[in-house]
């Protein structure tokens, strides 16, 4: 079901039953589609603002867990001074978002298309023009991020999202522009750190034979859990199944640090999950291998490190 207009997003709630029974008490769950997929809902919060949520904030209850929520919503639906918008927000980084890529590619209006590539980019194709009058915008994971131990937002949000004005049959965009990372690096802040990059990877050659990480996720999960243990002192929060998987997780200033001071408490636990990452831990069996793992080291640390240059979105 696409919902093209506010008021067909209204009429689809005030249409739509909640589901009953003991686990649905008093959540007003509405869904969009078939109810087995109780996940996939509108939720009201006032006349002028519908959500369209994919499940991903669902546990999350109380005025600030809300107010998250809300914020985080894959679709929003609003009316403010007779006009009417629709915001379209990604999950954050660290977070996998095939799901709501899904979600978008299914919920956005017909006029709205959804595009998720290979490279990792996520794309929002709108009609903002006669027949012929497409453009495209980035939407970027965003650093807005819920710290669960201290049931409180880790960081202030940083405004990455989409949001657009409708305009008869066509979008415009009024949401700010957004600093995001490009594909070209930034020589001068790679050219200052080389010498760390470099001493990271010999110590990495050393250690990585030694650390058994192909041995198990338990040991995996180890060295990881190091790493998230520290974060969360500091009130940074992230998982270790994602932080192995997306090691951008980890602050940039942080892993800058323990790049450039070879006795930091995390230089081991690092050393550890970027030598699995990039596939160190295994035997290499010819200068092809040994190529493909470099490739694969520049890459990661291109990301871990944010040595990607900004641009303007």
């Amino acid at each position: 079901m696409r919902f093209n207009t506010f008021d067909q997003v209204a009429e689809w709630y005030n249409n739509t039953k909640p589901l009953g029974g003991k686990d649905n008490k008093d959540l007003d769950i509405r869904p969009i589609g078939e109810r087995r997929y109780k996940w996939k809902r509108i939720k009201k919060y006032d006349d002028n603002t519908y959500a369209l949520l994919d499940g991903y904030f669902d546990s999350m209850v109380g005025q600030e867990k809300e107010q998250y929520e809300r914020d985080m919503a894959a679709i929003l639906w609003s009316r403010r001074d007779g006009k009417e918008y629709i915001r379209i927000r990604n999950v954050p980084v660290g977070w996998t978002n095939f799901a709501r890529a899904d979600f978008h590619m299914a919920y956005l209006p017909a006029n709205m298309i959804y595009r998720q590539h290979q490279s990792g980019r996520h794309e929002v194709e709108v009609k903002t023009g006669d027949m012929y009058g497409w453009t495209t915008y980035e939407l970027p994971k965003t650093t807005y991020a819920w710290n669960w131990s201290q049931n409180a937002p880790a960081t202030e949000d940083d405004g990455l999202l989409l949001e657009f004005e409708r305009d008869g049959n066509k979008w415009v965009r009024v949401s700010a522009t957004m600093v995001v990372p490009s594909t070209r690096i930034d020589k001068d802040t790679k050219k200052q750190m080389k010498p760390s990059i470099e001493a990271f990877y010999e110590q990495m050659q050393v250690l990585a034979p030694m650390l058994n990480m192909d041995a198990s996720w338990k040991v995996r999960d180890e060295y990881a859990n190091a790493i998230v243990e520290y974060l969360r002192e500091r009130k940074v929060e992230v998982y270790a199944f994602y932080l192995i998987n997306k090691l951008e997780s980890i602050p940039a200033k942080l892993a800058r640090e323990i790049f450039t001071d070879e006795q930091h408490e995390l230089r081991i636990p690092l050393i550890a999950v970027v030598a699995y990452k990039v596939g160190l831990y295994r035997v290499m069996k010819g200068m092809e291998d040994i190529k493909s793992m470099r490739a694969a080291y520049t890459r990661t640390i291109n990301k871990l490190l944010a040595l990607n240059a900004t641009k303007e979105i």
